[in-house]
């Protein structure tokens, strides 16, 4: 195909303003198994060689930095400031037109594959033709918003759904909306559109109805519907985005993969995994992901950005992200793993064990309730139950070094910085601000005092300070009595006798 390929360029329109999301953005910012909507016919006609024109208008900054953010060659924009229809859109991108044929793709088809542009490609070419379009079946009545092809002797004409009479009769075969113009034929038809009557907008389909009235060469192919779906709303997102998903889980399984309950797996598009892998229910596995050979990812594990190597255990509730597991490494249950946590081959890390920024070497262990930060930890190191490595005093985070062969005791709270010799051990319960030299051992806790055959007479004051508390909080409850009503009896005014004037 790439001496085709050298006489092709392609348009995606991207421009529509997405209304029937109901959302603020636009849909081709929303992605499917881990890429944006609008990436997939980008990076289809990339791979194909072909140099693309993308007409963005509607959020035409946003779409823009998502295409360049992938750093593809052969991308060029422009935009359509007013939104009148596709045919107004390709009509726009008139001044880019140098190749002798010009395909065009809507932007939000992700399904559509590479099989089905170098079949239209191949078609056209070799049948001579003006203009050939891609056209499926649909049996599904309720899926609307697909142009109509009707078929009159030897012409194809092409229907907007909008323009048909609403007694008009049910049409299975439609539009998919991907076509390849020769360009001479579309310098002249381009101008030849007219504005619907309905919608007052210029639709592509119109050129085929131009080519069959003036006797141009017109060529189709068939693809499967779910092939062609374009995404107009949010429940379309998701029926396209779960055929992808069951497509991605298909090809891992003819490569070697076991997907249990493969319904309920989220897999994205750039992920990879070695033969022999068994992945569990409700497991997610996004952003490029590496599985290796053989490994076992249990149900409900998330792991995003990050590589597994070969014989790994992820156990059920893990969660890992932006790290790497070397071989034979068990994770889990209920572990965490993230931003830059590197665990080495044959180590485990335990339920409710939590990682940040740490480096942990070959056979170490951490099996139970930690907090590892900022930590670089050797080989065949063991880090006691419910020990803390305390590496932020609220403003800055320091570093912990634990050396080769080191035993950390339970609950230990190490305070950074600070470095665990080789062969140290840490006592249980200790919490340490200073270094441990190599072979040391360190103890930082308080003297314990023990009281020979006191518990009686602690239990004893104990239940005496309660009853105590308990009469209190009665006498305290109870309301104080009114104070008695006082009244006063009026007495008559004062007046003077004939004396006393």
């Amino acid at each position: 195909m790439a001496s085709f390929n050298a006489s092709v360029q392609g348009i995606i329109l991207a421009a529509g303003r997405s209304t029937r999301f109901k959302t603020e953005g636009t849909k081709l910012q929303y992605t499917l198994c881990g890429q944006e909507m609008i990436m997939f016919p980008v990076k289809l006609l990339n791979q194909l060689d072909i140099p693309t024109t993308i007409v963005v208008g509607h959020k035409k900054e946003l779409v823009m930095s998502i295409v360049n953010g992938h750093n593809l060659s052969g991308i060029s924009f422009i935009e359509q400031k007013e939104q009148q229809g596709t045919g107004h859109a390709l009509k726009v991108t008139q001044s880019a037109w140098s190749a002798d044929h010009i395909l065009v793709i809507n932007g939000d088809m992700p399904l559509v594959t590479r099989d089905t542009i170098e079949n239209l490609i191949q078609t056209h070419l070799e049948a001579f033709a003006d203009v050939s379009f891609v056209k499926a079946h649909n049996q599904d009545p309720t899926i609307r918003g697909y142009g109509r092809v009707i078929r009159k002797g030897s012409s194809v004409i092409v229907k907007e759904e909008k323009d048909l009479p609403v007694d008009a009769p049910i049409i299975c075969c439609v539009n998919a909306g991907i076509y390849i113009f020769k360009r001479s034929f579309l310098e002249k038809g381009i101008d030849r559109l007219t504005p619907s009557t309905v919608t007052g907008e210029w639709y592509i389909p119109d050129l085929i109805n131009f080519a069959n009235d003036n006797r141009y060469h017109v060529e189709t192919i068939d693809a499967a519907f779910d092939l062609i779906r374009g995404v107009n709303t949010l429940k379309e997102l998701w029926e396209a985005e779960y055929l992808k998903r069951t497509e991605l889980i298909s090809y891992w399984m003819s490569n070697g993969v076991q997907f249990s309950v493969a319904p309920h797996i989220q897999l994205d598009i750039d992920v990879t995994i070695g033969s022999g892998t068994i992945v569990g229910p409700g497991a997610l596995i996004k952003k490029g992901s590496r599985i290796g050979r053989n490994c076992r990812i249990e149900a409900y594990t998330s792991i995003t950005a990050s590589t597994i190597e070969e014989n790994v255990t992820i156990l059920p509730f893990s969660v890992i992200n932006e790290s790497h597991v070397a071989a034979e490494a068990i994770i889990g249950p209920f572990a965490h793993l993230r931003n830059n946590v590197t665990v080495g081959a044959h180590s485990h890390i335990g339920s409710f064990v939590e990682a940040t920024k740490t480096t942990i070497g070959e056979y170490s262990k951490a099996k139970h309730l930690a907090y590892l930060g900022n930590a670089h930890i050797g080989s065949h190191v063991n880090i006691g139950a419910g020990t803390i490595v305390c590496n932020y005093n609220g403003v800055n985070k320091s570093e912990t070094i634990i050396k080769d062969g080191a035993q950390i005791g339970a609950l230990n709270a190490l305070i950074a910085p600070i470095s665990i010799g080789q062969e140290a051990i840490t006592a249980a319960g200790s919490s340490l601000t200073e270094n441990v030299p190599d072979n040391g051992f360190a103890i930082a806790r308080t003297q314990q005092t023990t009281k020979h055959a006191y518990a009686p007479i602690l239990r004893e004051k104990l239940k005496n300070k309660k009853n105590l508390d308990e009469v209190l909080q009665k006498t305290t409850s109870v309301s104080p009595a009114p104070a008695p009503k006082v009244t006063y009896e009026a007495k008559p005014a004062y007046k003077k006798t004939n004396s006393e004037l």
